[in-house]
């Protein structure tokens, strides 16, 4: 259902969009239980679509059955399942802006750098030694590089726009020249990347971060064709690159960064026209996208044991539909936490 704006303006006046700017309620760390007065829904959108799809496709990436396009490419290359994690840092991004104004509206620059510290700390140390207690071993997976990437971005954060942006850009390209360089890639088998990838998907986060500051200003509508252009750009150049330099995931190669951070840029801005300006109510995205690190981690569990009890000769029937049973167990959970006004914050 779409309800139409009260205005004939394609975008909202200013307060309408800054109420979602408001100070926060409390000084929770990671948990709150209550939702903001306003908030982004179109941030839960993005956030829940790429945690659908990881959820869904997750489990599948370890049968044969299962055509490729729906697994992560194995080494060079760009599929679907691909293209979840870029899209959710994408979505950090622009909140954590958001979020960090917020902070030093509110609580001032040192007890806001104190809490963000510790909040990626958390994250981080929970991802990569939670993971030991699941798997075994050390792993450097979503979480771990959720905390990574939320430290490194937040003293770039209070660099102007353009100083943020040149500075992740160069460290981008040092990570690519390194790499090419022959310098070891840590925990390669996660497919993120590992440590060292951490200024690769910063750079992501920055140039999400950028659009944390154009929904407060007048000329909203102009900073949204530009930044569609922007993401059209990035686009093109990271495709164009891609012929010397090959998508690659695991490596979190240059073309693979700069193509995935211009397509998260598109589809924001068209989340944020969809959901937040045309009001369109979309009841399964956004649900999950509340709680995503919380439906991530039980979908974690959830899939080890499908993979542990399911043969690997399992028809693709039975693969799809153990997996949709994941997602909706993952839904179910999602709509009560949902209700209960419990969420985990990003």
């Amino acid at each position: 259902m779409i309800e139409k704006p009260a205005s004939s303006q394609l975008i909202p006046p200013p307060t309408a969009v800054s109420s979602a700017f408001s100070s926060p309620r409390d000084d929770r760390l990671l948990f709150r239980l209550h939702e903001p007065a306003e908030r982004l829904l179109s941030l839960d959108f993005l956030r829940g679509g790429a945690i659908f799809f990881m959820v869904l496709l997750n489990a599948l990436y370890f049968y044969e059955a299962v055509p490729n396009w729906l697994k992560h490419a194995p080494d060079d290359g760009l599929t679907l399942p691909d293209l979840g994690v870029p899209i959710f840092l994408f979505a950090l991004g622009v909140s954590y802006r958001i979020s960090l104004e917020k902070w030093l509206e509110k609580a001032g620059r040192k007890k806001t750098i104190f809490h963000y510290i510790l909040r990626y700390l958390v994250l981080w140390t929970f991802g990569f030694f939670g993971e030991l207690m699941v798997f075994g071993h050390f792993t450097w997976g979503v979480l771990a590089t959720i905390g990574a990437v939320g430290l490194y971005c937040l003293p770039l954060l209070f660099l102007p726009s353009f100083a943020r942006l040149v500075i992740s850009l160069l460290l981008l390209l040092a990570y690519q020249g390194a790499i090419l360089s022959g310098v070891p890639i840590y925990f390669i088998q996660d497919g993120l990347g590992g440590p060292l990838a951490t200024f690769a998907w910063g750079f992501v986060v920055i140039v999400a971060a950028s659009c944390g500051a154009w929904m407060k200003e007048r000329l909203i509508q102009k900073k949204m064709i530009s930044s569609f252009l922007a993401g059209l750009i990035l686009t093109l150049v990271g495709f164009l690159l891609s012929y010397q330099i090959p998508f690659n995931k695991h490596k979190v190669s240059l073309s693979y960064i700069i193509f995935t951070t211009g397509l998260s840029l598109i589809i924001f801005l068209a989340s944020f026209i969809l959901i937040d300006v045309w009001k369109v109510k979309e009841p399964v995205f956004i649900i999950l996208g509340k709680n995503p690190l919380l439906i991530y981690m039980l979908s974690g569990i959830l899939t080890l044991s499908f993979n542990n009890i399911t043969p690997p000769d399992a028809s693709l029937t039975t693969l799809l539909l153990g997996s949709f049973i994941i997602l909706l167990i993952n839904y179910f959970i999602a709509s009560l936490l949902a209700r209960w006004k419990i969420s985990l914050r990003v």
